[in-house]
């Protein structure tokens, strides 16, 4: 596990507008985070579900799940993101993995996927 900064452009993939933000990159979270005023009312991705999360305090909280269009390394792929707190800006495991990127916490940056399996 391990974090460090990196900047991704989302959208809602359907040509509207596209943000460029600074997220923390988790690899512990499973899930990407961003605000719901940046995936609601400024990108416009809708929601689609929700589910109950179990925080890291072990307290639960259940929050929707949008999809969202997001770039980063030169990839670009579609992601389930939750709609979180204004401070929430964390790009998690599963974005990672539909990106085919890795983090290589040691220097800090994505990397590509050794190898990937279907």
């Amino acid at each position: 596990m391990g974090t460090f900064k990196e900047t991704i452009y989302v959208s809602d993939g359907n040509g509207g507008p596209a943000a460029e933000v600074s997220v923390l990159v988790d690899t512990g979270a499973t899930f990407t985070v961003l605000p719901t005023s940046l995936m609601r009312d400024r990108l416009g991705i809708r929601q689609r579900r929700t589910d109950t999360f179990t925080l890291a305090d072990g307290s639960k909280m259940t929050l929707p799940i949008g999809e969202a269009r997001i770039s980063v390394e030169g990839r670009e792929a579609t992601s389930p993101v939750v709609f979180g707190s204004e401070s929430s800006y964390m790009l998690g495991a599963t974005s990672l993995q539909t990106l085919g990127l890795v983090a290589d916490t040691t220097n800090h940056r994505l990397v590509p996927a050794p190898e990937l399996y279907f």
